[in-house]
């Protein structure tokens, strides 16, 4: 019989906990886009800020170790990686314009039209799908190169974040005013750094101590309130932060995972990122849509501020693992996994090309062990 691969704990919770805080930063944005500058929930758009720079770079990170075993391998063995991926992008997009499509001006057919333009520039928030996709790509492309020549020219594109997020105005923005090409570019060093550094990454787990994340926090936590009150700052590169939290991260959740509550936590969301990331988009559309239509007076409410982002990502995640438990024994589960024909691989050998990555993970789990 099939044996699971081993799952690295504290992984898990990672990749759990940034999901809930990429939800919960939604949330917030569209609770902001008509509370405007009411007390209440600029203190939630600041809270917001401060963690910008941990959010995508270290689901990112995590990302990359997942795809470390993958990326060594012949391209024909890993197309659930690049097939399957275009798929879900294209359908979850498609799903979510279809959505756009009933409540824009313009039009359904011209919504349509589009579509295409708006796919090559990743201008919904399933650009993350897109990224990781090009990601596997050139990683896998590169990776005959030595990693630390990839990595720092990641760096350096990272480091220009301003600049390329002004080349996105200036050429992708007429495509869609959403492009998200600047993250796409400047988020690349995270996934290379977790694909080439995976071991290096696990040996942070060795020196994880609470006194070590609390004396890290400081500067971050620090570097978040000043970015929140300096706007200006924004589209400027924040690596350095970035990788603090990446080391924040990885110790927190590390130590966070011998206890079993968080254990359990981490399991369970982490082994659903996928259905919770892509369903809340469309809902938080119709959501969005009601909210600018009728403007409540209770969202002015500073207690209905202060529960809205925790009560709206409850929902959204709570409707999402409903979808993706009613669907998984059905033809549904095909909102969530590739189906062989779109990856053009049978089962059999699909699961043959799993075992050098069962065996990568083994190592990992040794490294961090």
């Amino acid at each position: 019989m099939e044996t699971a691969r081993p799952r690295i704990e504290w992984m898990d919770l990672v990749k759990g906990s940034t999901v809930l805080v990429v939800v919960l930063f939604h949330s917030v944005v569209h609770m902001q886009s008509i509370t405007r500058d009411e007390s209440v929930a600029s203190v939630w758009f600041s809270a917001m800020n401060v963690l910008e720079p941990m959010r995508m770079p270290l689901f990112f990170m995590v990302s990359g170790m997942l795809a470390a075993g993958a990326i060594a391998r012949p391209w024909h063995l890993s197309r659930r990686r690049t097939y399957g991926m275009t798929y879900l992008y294209v359908l979850w997009s498609a799903i979510f314009f279809t959505v756009v499509a009933l409540y824009v001006k313009s039009g359904f057919l011209t919504t349509i039209s589009e579509f295409p333009g708006r796919l090559l520039v990743g201008s919904s928030g399933y650009w993350y799908l897109y990224a990781l996709l090009l990601y596997f790509i050139v990683a896998k492309l590169l990776r005959r190169y030595p990693a630390w020549i990839v990595v720092a020219l990641a760096v350096g594109l990272n480091l220009m974040r301003a600049p390329i997020a002004q080349w996105n105005r200036d050429y992708f923005v007429n495509i869609d005013a959403g492009s998200a090409m600047t993250s796409i570019i400047t988020n690349l060093v995270f996934f290379l750094i977790g694909a080439y550094y995976k071991e290096l990454l696990a040996q942070i787990t060795r020196w994880a101590s609470w006194l070590w994340v609390a004396v890290l926090l400081i500067p971050v936590i620090a570097y978040g309130i000043w970015r929140s009150a300096n706007p200006e700052a924004w589209e400027q590169s924040y690596l350095p932060i970035s990788l603090l939290w990446i080391v924040v991260g990885v110790m927190a959740a590390y130590l966070l995972v011998q206890w079993e509550a968080p254990r359990r936590f981490g399991i369970f969301f982490g082994a659903r990122t996928l259905p919770i990331f892509v369903v809340q988009f469309p809902l938080l559309m119709c959501l969005s849509s009601y909210l600018h239509n009728n403007n409540p007076s209770y969202m002015h409410n500073p207690v209905v501020q202060v529960l809205f982002p925790i009560v709206t990502t409850t929902l959204l995640v709570v409707a999402a693992l409903a979808l993706y438990w009613v669907t998984r024994n059905n033809l549904g589960r095909y909102l969530f996994e590739a189906p062989a024909w779109a990856v053009g691989e049978a089962r059999t050998r699909t699961l043959a090309a799993d075992e050098p990555e069962r065996s990568g993970t083994r190592d990992l789990t040794q490294a961090a062990r």
